[in-house]
Formats: C-alpha cells, sequence, structure tokens
C-alpha cells in the first residue's frame, strides 16, 4: 500500500513539473493523458532502478564467490568481472596474478592487455600483454587483440607499428569501420591528413556495408570518424 500511494505521489508531482516545461509540457497538461504519460516515465525508470539494484547485488556476491577462492581460474574470472564492469584498475593486478599462475591462458593474456589498456596503464605493458597474445594466435578474439594491440601502440606514440598492426589486420580481414577509423587517427597524427581523410570517408561506407543494426550502426560510425577527424 505505501509502495501504491509514493507512486502516485510520484506521478502528481512529476506531472506537474513536466507540465511547466517549454514545447513538452502541453502533453502533459491534457487531462487523463498527461498522468497516463508520466505513469509510464515512472513505472519505466523504477523497472531500470530495480533490475539495475538486482544485478548490482548479484554481481557483488558473485564477487565475493570468485574471491574466496585462490586460484588463477578464480582470480580471471573475478578480474574478468570487474573489467567487464569498467573497473579496469581493480581488475589489472588479479589479471596479473592469474596470467603468472597459468602462463598458457591466451584468454588472461589477452584480458589483462585489455585492463591496462582500459585503465590509461603503461600502454607498453598493454601493448606486451598483447603482443604475447599474437605470437601464439594472430587471429585471437577474431582479430580483436590485434585491433587492441594497434590502440596500444597508439597509446605509446608507435605510429609505424599501428599502422602496420591495421595493415596485418586488414589483411586478414578485409576493412572495418572500426580499422578504418584507427587506421585514420593514426595517418592524422603522423601528418599524413590526405591520406588520414580517404581513410576517415571509408568509415561509414564500411559500417552501411555490414548490414549490422542498420541506419543507426551507420550514424554512429559517421559521428565517431567526424568527432576524430575534427579532434584526433
Amino acid at each position: 500500500m505505501a509502495r501504491l500511494l509514493i507512486f502516485f505521489v510520484s506521478v502528481f508531482v512529476l506531472t506537474g513539473f513536466l507540465a511547466q516545461l517549454p514545447l513538452i509540457g502541453a502533453l502533459f497538461r491534457i487531462p487523463f493523458l498527461g498522468f497516463w504519460f508520466t505513469a509510464l516515465i515512472v513505472s519505466a525508470v523504477a523497472a531500470k532502478l530495480g533490475t539495475e539494484a538486482v544485478d548490482a547485488g548479484a554481481r557483488r556476491r558473485l564477487e565475493r564467490s570468485l574471491g574466496a577462492v585462490d586460484t588463477p581460474h578464480h582470480k580471471g574470472k573475478l578480474g574478468a568481472l570487474l573489467l567487464s564492469q569498467g573497473k579496469a584498475r581493480r581488475a589489472i593486478p588479479l589479471l596479473e596474478a592469474a596470467s603468472a599462475g597459468d602462463p598458457s591462458s591466451l584468454e588472461l593474456r589477452y584480458r589483462l592487455g585489455e585492463a591496462r589498456l582500459s585503465a590509461g596503464a603503461d600502454p607498453l605493458e598493454a601493448l606486451d600483454a598483447l603482443d604475447s597474445v599474437l605470437r601464439a594466435d594472430e587471429e585471437y578474439a577474431y582479430g580483436g587483440a590485434m585491433l587492441r594491440s594497434v590502440e596500444a601502440a597508439r597509446a605509446g606514440r608507435q605510429w609505424a607499428g599501428a599502422l602496420e598492426r591495421v595493415a596485418r589486420f586488414e589483411r586478414n580481414h578485409g576493412p572495418t569501420p572500426e580499422s578504418a577509423l584507427l587506421r585514420a587517427r593514426t595517418l592524422l597524427a603522423t601528418g599524413e591528413v590526405e591520406a588520414a581523410g580517404r581513410a576517415f570517408d571509408e568509415v561509414a561506407p564500411l559500417a552501411a556495408a555490414s548490414g549490422r543494426r542498420g541506419a543507426s550502426r551507420t550514424w554512429t560510425w559517421k559521428l565517431k570518424a567526424m568527432l576524430a577527424r575534427r579532434f584526433g
């Protein structure tokens, strides 16, 4: 009963606020219809927050269970979990320990490289971890390891190495929106403006040709290329 009361009070208060806004306010001043729209908004927000709270609780329980067992496998799982949550700095020592404990695991070295790269740590250390993967399997993660190594080489200002890695990826897979954008940004950083411009121009057509997620994907890559062309 208390929750229902809180819900209706929230809807009434929010409806009054939204009704004062320019442009969309008129919609929320319509009797019943405005209240109904606001109720949908409140319901959607409440459902989203509830789901996130449940997910956060599940993640915390998983973190505790993984952290309770001191093995390379569990440390690696916990490190990968933290990395997926955007906690790259916390993931690094776990992935380092896991990789040292299981040096045969390419997955652990790959995740360590990703974590070091995401955390903004020494890019050469990230590159070292990724290169150890590439020496064993140049196609690891369907070329993802190679592209992450391009990012690490760029972060370390190793422009020639970054371009060579892009070329290897595109030789194996053909150009993709991501590889074209990385190539364009690297060329721009080296002062090859015309070549960079041609590479930037490839990004949107490659996204459109991929046929995945349609126009939204194309516009996303077009925006990324536009921003990178402008700001580097």
